[in-house]
């Protein structure tokens, strides 16, 4: 590279480094507000050219757009494997965290969120073995969560109507520090957090996907709507976020909660009650016409209230079509 090419380069990332952008953004709902790490290293003019120019190649030259990474990926001191506690509203907090195989900073990681049914706990899948165990699934592709409701009930049904807003208040509070933890500690791809539970567990992943904007997806088994307690569903301020969504009801245990915890994220999406059959086959169906960013994929599966043995890699499955 010629003197006068190496001048350019430096003119230029001097100005990109004294320039006045945050890289903030403000969403209206619970997304992360991102700090300057996000800012695309593309922009720099001139003197990109004059690099190209001269060594005939982009692969230093920061064009390679991929996934946004989060500011873990510049600075993050990482998070060990197990269990993390911490004490939140007066109450103490834990989650699970499990690492993929060969996690470093090098690359993005998709962030996913395991969430237990009502009286269950971190056990529920953070086991090795059988139906459940997300953590093989996961183990070469993803940063994995499991998280842990207060009381172990993401809602306590034997406690009054009166407790159960403000209960999702707290847990979003908890959600709030796990996600901003993840992020600024490891290297997560922002645009593939998702978040997937059983029975309560999945209707608290509908509260994430509704309540949040950064929830990319949800994969959810027997789940009702949680986060319309005295609310309009066609209320216009009820949700912010609007994530591509995977449900599945057993036959045995069809109601019209769980119907209309399904018909409200496929309306949401855009889809049409019509639907074509698609993997796995022949229990599962693809909704017409959603909307290109937010498929919603429907499984009735013949048993009752369960986690189908077919669930877990069917989750994944849906959830990497979003993974660069």
């Amino acid at each position: 590279m010629t003197r006068w090419s190496w001048i350019g380069v430096g003119v230029v990332l001097l100005a990109v480094a004294c320039g006045d952008d945050d890289g903030s953004t403000d969403a209206g709902g619970r997304e992360d507000v991102r700090t300057g790490v996000d800012a695309p290293a593309l922009d720099v003019g001139e003197g990109v050219d004059a690099f190209v120019e001269d060594t005939g190649s982009t692969e230093d030259a920061g064009t390679d757009a991929g996934p946004i990474g989060s500011p873990g990926c510049v600075d993050g001191a990482g998070l060990d494997e197990g269990e993390h506690t911490f004490t939140l509203e007066g109450n103490d907090r834990r989650y699970i965290l499990r690492l993929p195989n060969g996690y470093s900073r090098d690359r993005t990681w998709p962030l996913v969120l395991a969430l237990h049914g009502n009286g269950g706990n971190t056990g529920y899948w953070d086991g090795t073995s059988g139906g459940r165990n997300i953590r093989g699934v996961l183990e070469d592709d993803a940063v994995l969560i499991v998280a842990e409701a207060i009381d172990n009930q993401w809602r306590d049904y034997d406690m009054d109507r009166e407790t159960w807003d403000p209960r999702i208040e707290s847990e979003l509070l908890y959600f709030d520090q796990i996600i901003e933890e993840a992020k600024n500690e490891l290297c997560i791809d922002e645009d593939a957090i998702f978040s997937m539970g059983f029975s309560g567990g999945g209707s608290f992943s509908g509260v994430l996907g509704c309540r949040r904007t950064d929830i990319r997806a949800i994969a959810v088994g027997g789940s009702v709507i949680y986060f319309a307690e005295g609310r309009d569903l066609d209320d216009p301020d009820l949700c912010v976020g609007t994530p591509a969504a995977w449900i599945t009801i057993g036959t045995e245990e069809l109601a019209a909660g769980r119907e209309a915890y399904r018909d409200f994220f496929r309306d949401r999406a855009g889809c049409d009650a019509t639907s074509s059959p698609t993997d796995p086959d022949p229990p599962c169906v693809a909704y017409d016409g959603c909307d290109a960013a937010t498929p919603v994929t429907y499984c009735q599966h013949p048993d009752g209230h369960i986690w189908p043995d077919f669930a877990s890699d069917a989750m994944w499955a849906f959830f990497s079509q979003f993974v660069d």
